[in-house]
């Protein structure tokens, strides 16, 4: 019992002494050691970098979680010293990175967002929101499992965009080009702020190299990341305007010996189109949207309009992303200080001005081209911004209206434009109704209203009469050059109302005669006031293209009528073509449209009844050769500069134009031959059957219509006559000219099968 119970009860001191000698006798095999003590140690590397066992560079996102789409779940443990680091290195970074020291972690509606549901407007996403709002100590982002993206798709993003920007030219080269930017193409639309765009570009030069090195461009701000993008399109545009004899420092530029600079400048805007599309459209700003303007601007003046109407509508659905749109999208202040508010009062009026230029700009692309427009004209009206002076300091500078005696800005002219083009949207509302439609009452009144905008002018932008008290300002310098653009916008209007109806009605004919007239008359004292490196202009091309066509499809199809305004006509017709001779080197679209305008000539003449002995080389003597073109210049020009120079004929007639486009002088009687005339004038029955259909006629929705349909509409015999042969074989006037080839009539200038001169490879009848 004794043993027994000394075996049940606790072993007594000396038994244990026995039972650590024997265990440091055994053998070493024969009982397991305990594992080690492992050493307290802090964790300074990510927790996925450290469940994954990699090396961390100790960022916040590290490089290894960018690289693997990770960022969100990169964090550090708590009280590690590297997340201290990080929390004191994002106060003072000032924006370069996120600026939260908490660990960033993407909400669910921002990851729903990606799956293309808009942040502005009416989607399941709202709903979303609401639910991350119901509870906010626990976001929906902590309950989702993981299951993010691998791959090395950050890896790739990042070189790929260092070697995009490596192509920037050195910080001299750019601070010349922006000058020259701002000094001759910004005031046209007046698109980007001096101030704004010149704290960006210092602030991209502040960036640290090993910042883009390690980091890439989600190391940056979504605004700033983008802006190479837009610094890109601001140097190819000014590109444009240099010539060979430019300062020889812009030669080192070139990286090829017969290079121009418009081959740079077209390498710089495909430069910027590549930052934009690897950045995608997940985190676009302001930026954003002014890069693709830029890129639309940019394809106009180099000849690629119809990759500008696109263009320019890809940008217009970019600002709909973004929600400049609409007011309740506003930005809100990034704080209660009076600072704060009014910068972001300024942000406000900045976005409402690009909204103001993409609605402007798709109307009026839409009306000129005929192309459907991307912005739904039954929509809200949007607000326009106030026209204020440009503030010196936005933090400092409440938005207030530009007084009465300030001198006027480009802000000014911006906003006066869209009131000038906002008929347009009725107009091409009433186009649908066709060329004959119930009521020509409202055609008249929107005739009226365009009256009206033209009689509301500002003093600044009259063409006659003008207040030429700014127009040495050394901020208006741009002040004459606006009152030859203004009225060719009111011009354009008119023509645009009444062209569907020039068939149906003869009241439209006359307008819209007269508003030819018109726009070729600002034309030509627009193309006065520029030098021969503008020349690449959009708006001198397109302006006089289709005031010709349409003058001359009226006096091809109604020859009898409006005689009185034929010497006018014709002789707008010759300066025409002399502006486009003297734009051909450095304008596409005036040298493939040259031999357009020399085939609308001879048809011209042809149905006036033109006789051949008042011609010399293609173009009329309208005019007696003592009066020259300077002796009138004073009286046309309202410009306080004289002309740059006087457009002559190639046989040396010089021309003395009209005091106004509508002069109603008799048609000289020597140009007219009379037996011509009355063959003409004979030779075709233009009265129509009493239950003629006038609705079975298709609306012109532009000017391509009329060069088709209606130019070669006239008939001299049922033979079908190609349109080489219309008296241009012995022309040598430069590019434009139809070639025959395999596949009909091909005109040089590089256009595409969507252009106007792609008709004409078609058999005319004649």
């Amino acid at each position: 019992m004794s043993s027994s119970g000394s075996d049940d009860g606790p072993p007594s001191a000396s038994h244990g002494a026995d039972a650590d000698d024997a265990s440091q006798n055994a053998p070493v095999d024969s009982a397991p050691r305990p594992p080690p003590r492992k050493r307290k140690r802090t964790v300074i590397s990510c927790t996925e970098c450290h469940r994954r066992k990699q090396k961390c560079d100790r960022r916040l996102p590290c490089t290894n979680c960018v690289s693997r789409n990770k960022e969100g779940a990169c964090r550090y443990e708590t009280g590690a010293p590297t997340a201290r680091d990080h929390s004191r290195k994002h106060s003072k970074s000032g924006g370069l990175v996120s600026p939260d020291p908490e660990p960033v972690v993407d909400s669910i509606p921002t990851k729903v967002a990606n799956f293309g549901y808009s942040r502005t407007g009416a989607s399941i996403l709202g709903f979303l929101q609401k639910i991350e709002g119901a509870d906010p100590n626990t976001p929906l982002a902590n309950l989702q499992p993981d299951g993010g993206q691998h791959g090395d798709g950050g890896f790739n993003t990042r070189e790929r965009y260092k070697s995009l920007i490596r192509l920037l030219p050195a910080r001299n080269f750019i601070d010349k080009l922006v000058d020259i930017f701002f000094r001759s193409f910004n005031w046209q639309y007046s698109g980007l702020d001096r101030d704004v765009f010149d704290k960006q570009l210092a602030e991209w030069y502040r960036l640290p190299f090993n910042l883009l090195t390690i980091g890439g461009p989600q190391a940056l701000s979504p605004d700033l990341r983008v802006f190479p993008g837009l610094l890109f399109q601001v140097l190819a545009t000014a590109l444009l305007v240099l010539s060979s004899n430019t300062d020889p420092l812009f030669d080192s530029l070139k990286y090829a010996g017969n290079m121009t600079f418009e081959d740079l400048a077209v390498d710089y805007s495909e430069s910027g189109v590549s930052v934009l599309s690897l950045l995608g459209k997940r985190q676009m700003t302001l930026t954003t949207v002014l890069a693709g303007f830029l890129r639309a601007s940019f394809l106009k003046y180099v000849a690629l309009v119809t990759e500008a109407w696109h263009a320019i509508g890809s940008t217009i659905r970019d600002a709909q992303e973004i929600g400049i749109h609409r007011d309740s999208q506003d930005p809100k202040p990034k704080g209660d200080s009076a600072e704060a508010i009014l910068e972001n009062q300024w942000e406000i009026q900045r976005r409402r001005r690009i909204w103001m230029i993409l609605i402007g700009w798709d109307t009026h692309t839409g009306a000129v081209l005929g192309r459907p427009t991307t912005i739904n004209f039954s929509a809200v009206q949007p607000t326009l911004p106030i026209d204020a002076p440009a503030p010196k300091d936005r933090s400092r500078t409440p938005v207030l209206p530009r007084e009465e005696d300030d001198p006027p800005t480009t802000l000014t002219r911006a906003i006066w434009a869209y009131h000038v083009m906002a008929p347009l949207r009725d107009i091409l509302e009433l186009e649908k109704e066709g060329p004959s439609p119930k009521d020509f009452s409202k055609v008249d009144m929107l005739h009226q209203r365009l009256i009206d905008v033209d009689a509301q002018t500002p003093a600044w932008f009259r063409l006659e009469n003008p207040d030429t008290r700014y127009d040495d300002h050394p901020d208006c310098y741009w002040l004459p050059s606006v009152r030859a653009t203004m009225p060719q916008l009111m011009m354009f209007n008119q023509m645009a109302l009444h062209r569907p109806y020039i068939f149906t009605r003869p009241h439209s004919r006359t307008e819209a005669l007269k508003a030819s007239l018109g726009m070729l008359h600002a034309q030509r004292l627009h193309f006065k006031s520029l030098q021969p490196h503008q020349y690449k202009t959009f708006s001198l091309f397109f302006g006089t293209f289709d005031a010709i066509v349409l003058m001359a499809s009226i006096y091809i199809l109604f020859p009898r009528e409006h005689p009185e305004m034929v010497q006018n006509a014709l002789q707008h017709f010759v300066w025409a073509v002399d502006r486009f001779e003297a734009m051909s080197e450095r304008n596409a679209l005036a040298k493939a449209a040259l031999g357009v305008l020399r085939a609308i000539h001879m048809r011209l003449k042809k149905s006036l009844g033109i006789s051949a002995s008042a011609c010399a080389n293609g173009k009329p003597t309208l005019l007696t050769p003592s009066t020259t073109e300077d002796s009138t210049s004073a009286s046309l020009s309202p410009f306080p500069f004289s002309p740059r120079n006087t457009l002559n004929p190639s046989n040396g007639t010089t021309f003395a134009p009209s005091p106004n486009p509508f002069n109603t002088d008799a048609i000289d009687p020597a140009l007219v031959d009379p037996a011509t005339t009355t063959t003409v004038a004979t030779g075709f029955d233009w009265t129509l059957p009493s239950n003629f259909d006038w609705a079975s006629l298709q609306p012109i929705y532009a000017t391509s219509d009329l060069l088709y349909n209606d130019l070669m509409g006239i008939r001299d015999d049922s033979a079908m006559v190609p349109a080489s042969s219309w008296g241009m074989a012995g022309d040598s006037g430069g590019g434009g000219v139809p070639q025959e080839s395999g596949q009909g009539f091909q005109f040089e200038g590089g256009f595409g099968d969507d252009s106007v001169w792609s008709l004409l490879n078609h058999y005319v009848p004649m």
